[in-house]
């Protein structure tokens, strides 16, 4: 499982290389996860194999990124990562850093808006409150000065 979290960190750091905007190739891979999250998919090598899937993603990376930044970042997946079987992880795994970010600021502790986050990641209380609590970790770790 870890195997398919570095696959994801790599196409990150490929794609921010030919981008340059690596806050754009994120929100592209987290709409990719979303959508396809917990499956594996063929991944064409080609454009001209313009299989149902690669239509699939490229309009998944389109409507969270816009077509002109999509179009390069599946053309760097399909370049890198083409022609394989990929096995595409659950956002909240994936980019459970930004996950959690997201949960801390969006939570004002309402058991409405806790349902609302569930729903929209599709997670249970307990996994939401876990990345609650990891935001606020990390939170309190970066405010703490450095001792030397």
């Amino acid at each position: 499982m870890d195997e398919d979290l570095n696959l994801m960190e790599e196409m990150v750091t490929l794609c921010t290389y030919r981008t340059g905007d690596r806050t754009t190739v994120i929100k592209a891979l987290r709409a990719v996860c979303a959508y396809f999250g917990g499956q594996q998919i063929y991944l064409p090598r080609f454009k001209v194999d313009d299989s149902s899937i690669a239509e699939q993603i490229r309009g998944v990376i389109a409507d969270a990124v816009g077509d002109a930044n999509g179009g390069i970042i599946l053309e760097e997946l399909m370049s890198k990562f083409g022609g394989v079987q990929v096995y595409i992880p659950m956002e909240q795994r994936a980019f459970r850093s930004e996950v959690a970010r997201e949960i801390k600021e969006r939570c004002d502790g309402s058991m409405e808006t806790v349902r609302d986050i569930c729903r929209e990641y599709r997670m249970s209380f307990t996994q939401v409150y876990r990345l609650w609590h990891q935001a606020q970790i990390e939170r309190t770790q970066q405010e703490l000065p450095f001792n030397t």
